[in-house]
């Protein structure tokens, strides 16, 4: 983990071509520039200081939601550009401000905290043999035999660790709306207090980014997590990108959720300013309100599950009906040319000669 002692930096009116290693990297770049990074939108910028958090002690993942260090977009789309993953998925090589840099399991675990030992969920979720009845049962407090990708009427504490996995540490695009079978695992794991290879959770996600390069990829990832990588990369390298950062760190507040759930556990929170004024009454819960916002939560789930089966299906009509007048079109094109160079033929091979002038005058 040696270090410069001096921090890197780049000048502005360098070449871009130079922060590349291949011109593949260089068009990449484009690809990934193109995506966007897509924080939940009903996080509060504030502190941190939300009751679910005693729920992540059985991990270490509750370093993540604490970190908040703001970064450069530039430098992480470098480094996306210039990826280079092992086999295994235990090494990230890339290439960030004209230098080369790893990122490895032992890194996660070293400054992010991670666990790096334990079941690896990408492979787990993957085996016929997994029991999603007992998942099913953590979630939803009762049993089913099949797994479905949209989880329904899940326990609030459940839908919470959700909606923070999918904002802060496993993010995709659409996972605001679809329940994975990843994030219903994970969440399983963390309400039980399972351990699981925390570190090849993050570097498994950040392998599946690079599926953003190849060109027939249409559906753009989240590209998130940027704060991480550039937070090591700080903290192994000292790169810091010599530019002010353009991204803010996620935060997380008991306000944020209980707007969100309606949850009325926290009483009487004041701010400084309001400690001499006297306190109300706090509301009474109203499990009715509860029971009311999820079935809505789940009509939306299913309104934009439809939605977005309905666009895919509208997109796949329009191509088939595009390829099937393409070929119309070429195939009169073809007739037009097989007559046109019939007609060419003739006069090339007969010669005829234009018939007589038949000017009554002449």
């Amino acid at each position: 983990m040696a270090s410069s002692s001096k921090r890197s930096k780049v000048s502005k009116g360098s070449s871009r071509n130079e922060n590349f290693l291949s011109k593949d990297n260089e068009t990449a770049y484009g690809r990934y520039s193109a995506s966007k990074i897509t924080p939940s939108r009903i996080l509060i910028q504030s502190d941190i200081d939300f009751q679910i958090l005693p729920l992540f002690s059985s991990t270490q993942l509750s370093f993540i939601l604490t970190l908040s260090h703001s970064y450069h977009k530039e430098m992480f789309l470098q480094f996306l550009s210039n990826l280079r993953v092992t086999p295994e998925c235990t090494r990230l090589s890339s290439f960030v401000m004209q230098q080369k840099v790893i990122i490895d399991k032992e890194d996660l675990g070293t400054f992010l905290h991670l666990r790096t030992e334990g079941d690896r969920l990408h492979s787990l979720i993957q085996e016929a043999d997994i029991s999603w009845s007992m998942v099913n049962d953590t979630l939803r407090g009762n049993k089913d035999k099949v797994h479905q990708p949209r989880v329904y009427t899940l326990l609030q504490n459940a839908r919470i660790i959700q909606h923070v996995l999918r904002s802060s540490i496993i993010p995709k695009a659409g996972d605001r709306v679809n329940i994975t079978p990843l994030l219903s695992l994970v969440t399983h794991l963390i309400m039980t207090n399972k351990p699981f290879d925390e570190a090849q959770l993050i570097l498994d996600y950040i392998h599946s980014l690079s599926d953003i390069r190849h060109p027939q990829t249409k559906r753009k990832k989240n590209i998130a997590l940027g704060h991480l990588v550039c937070y090591i990369l700080e903290k192994k390298y000292n790169l810091i990108y010599p530019e002010p950062p353009t991204e803010e760190p996620i935060f997380f507040t008991n306000a944020s959720f209980r707007s969100l759930f309606h949850d009325p556990s926290v009483e009487g929170e004041e701010s400084e300013g309001d400690k001499e004024a006297p306190s109300e009454p706090a509301p009474v819960p109203n499990q009715n309100a509860f029971n009311d916002i999820i079935q809505r939560f789940d009509t939306m789930e299913t309104n934009f599950g439809q939605r977005f089966d309905q666009i895919d299906l509208h997109m796949k009509t329009q191509e088939d009906r595009h390829n099937l007048d393409m070929a119309w079109i070429r195939g009169q094109t073809d007739y037009i040319n097989q007559n046109v160079a019939m007609i060419n033929s003739y006069f090339t091979a007969f010669n005829p000669q234009p018939p007589p002038d038949q000017d009554p005058e002449a």
